[in-house]
């Protein structure tokens, strides 16, 4: 393998997550339950969204300033998604499917 093909190489989902991280390598890294509860309680609306996929959190913190969600402080969600996966690191038996949205939407523009 050349210099060139490791350039070229996807970044595989890894810890510690970023403000720079696309949002949805916290799916692949975290237990989704736990997840879904870490976002919940914090009204962070991020969990299988189809933006998380493009967006870093920096961008979705942005993106939703003002916004009817509310805006969040993408450091701080990092750094709770990083100790959070610490204690709750992605377990398959809690994988949750994607909604059925997410999919329709994953198919026509995927």
């Amino acid at each position: 393998m050349t210099d060139t093909d490791q350039d070229d190489a996807p970044i595989e989902p890894h810890l510690p997550l970023t403000v720079d991280s696309p949002i949805f390598w916290a799916e692949y890294l975290i237990d989704h339950k736990a997840l879904r509860d870490f976002y919940k309680e914090r009204g962070v609306h991020c969990y299988d969204c189809c933006a998380a996929e493009v967006e870093t959190f920096a961008q979705g913190a942005k993106v939703h300033e003002g916004g009817p969600f509310g805006a969040f402080d993408p450091q701080e969600i990092v750094d709770g998604l990083n100790a959070l996966a610490k204690e709750h690191p992605f377990d398959p038996s809690t994988y949750v499917e994607r909604t059925l949205l997410r999919r329709v939407v994953d198919m026509l523009f995927g």
